[in-house]
């Protein structure tokens, strides 16, 4: 074989891993796309409709199961503490006592002397991770509804938006480069956050560095190109695999349901009735600490050790 024929077959081969390359990228562009689309509009949507829809219910629920939680707790610490005073030797049974002092242990002077100041702590600190989760999820299902208020005063088109982060993506995402730049990673994730937190104005500026710069290292023989391929093939593998597990998980598998009006009306009934009972059962179980206090002296948040 003839010397220009070696030559034109390595182009030849060169060409056809370019064009591969070429390829490649253009499909891994559009998962790459396609992920950040799906968490940061879709999921975020769907979160919104479900917050909207629910949410309130959901965490006003959850409060008032641990209110329930925390004051059955209160009462079984009181109901030790005044089991443990009322088995002082020192106290009678009432069958040994004459009328007189019957009366006189009825009164606030002889009731048993508990700390209600160290009982409330014992059990703030008791509950404090729930309290704290509790605080999270309340805080979550706002924020998100704060954020969609804004978002129907701005009326933001996000077709621009989507377009200009799908040019940033094609052309400094470091999966989509041969052997990025700490530089070139810094200017890619400028846009994602820029994307992500919705701000055009920002994305364009970044935009506009992106478009300015100039690629740093690229793949100049037919081993980098091989090499090359090979990484975009794997990671169109890994990104298929990760768009795959958001569409199985949520929020993206209650969109079906949030779509369909009589399942939406009818699990916010049972919310609704659920809310309804626990509301009830945190009455009558706080009513039932109230008589306690009132039985033992203690309705009111008093140190009755200190007098």
């Amino acid at each position: 074989m003839t010397e220009p024929q070696n030559k034109t077959q390595s182009e030849e081969y060169m060409n056809g891993l370019e064009n591969e390359i070429s390829y490649l990228k253009e499909i891994l562009a559009s998962k790459l796309f396609e992920e950040d689309h799906l968490i940061n509009f879709t999921c975020k949507e769907i979160e919104t409709d479900y917050a909207l829809k629910f949410g309130v219910y959901k965490y006003k629920i959850n409060e008032y199961k641990l209110k329930i939680k925390k004051t059955k707790r209160t009462i079984e610490l009181l109901n030790k503490m005044i089991e443990k005073q009322s088995a002082n030797p020192f106290n009678k049974a009432d069958d040994d006592l004459e009328e007189n002092q019957i009366k006189i242990n009825k009164t606030k002077i002889n009731k048993p002397k508990i700390n209600m100041s160290e009982i409330e702590k014992h059990i703030e600190n008791e509950f404090k991770e729930e309290e704290l989760e509790l605080e999270t999820e309340t805080a979550k299902v706002n924020i998100i509804i704060e954020e969609h208020k804004n978002s129907l005063n701005k009326k933001q088109d996000f077709k621009e938006l989507n377009n200009i982060y799908k040019e940033c993506i094609r052309k400094i995402h470091p999966d989509l480069l041969f052997e990025p730049t700490s530089f070139e990673e810094n200017l890619f994730y400028n846009s994602k956050e820029a994307y992500e937190d919705r701000d055009l104005d920002e994305l364009i500026s970044t935009q506009n560095l992106i478009n300015m710069h100039k690629i740093d290292k690229s793949p100049k023989t037919a081993e980098e190109f091989e090499r090359f391929r090979d990484k975009l093939e794997i990671n169109i593998e890994l990104e298929d695999k990760e768009i795959s597990q958001i569409i199985k998980s949520k929020p993206y598998t209650q969109q079906k349901f949030l779509l369909d009006t009589k399942k939406v009306n009818s699990y916010r009934e049972g919310l609704v009735t659920s809310l309804l009972e626990v509301e009830k059962e945190y009455i009558k179980i706080n009513k039932r600490l109230g008589e306690i206090k009132k039985e033992n002296n203690l309705s009111y948040r008093l140190d009755l050790t200190k007098q």
